[in-house]
């Protein structure tokens, strides 16, 4: 597999962990378009979207410590995940 698509995926694994994380917090669980989503495929439970989002988050950290090398994976990956928890704030805020 090229590098640049096992990258995309864990950022895509990433993002994703983040977004269910934040959907299982009290302001953002109830979120019309983001939960209906998270609902239809199965994650309905507060409980299921923190736990698959906490298992995307560690593959996403293990993924880039695999494809980057242990420290500059890891520090890649904490610099992305707060980009995109920035970016994902405001997503849900703006869409409100």
């Amino acid at each position: 597999m090229q590098l640049s698509l096992q990258l995309a995926l864990a950022f895509s694994l990433l993002f994703f962990g983040l977004l269910l994380i934040a959907l299982s917090q009290q302001a953002h669980c109830h979120h019309h378009r983001w939960a209906g989503r998270c609902n239809s495929i199965g994650l309905k439970s507060v409980g299921a979207r923190r736990t698959t989002g906490i298992v995307a988050l560690l593959l996403s950290a293990t993924a880039l410590a695999a494809i980057e090398g242990l420290a500059f994976g890891l520090v890649l990956w904490v610099m992305a995940a707060a980009m995109l928890a920035a970016v994902l704030a405001w997503v849900l805020a703006l869409s409100r």
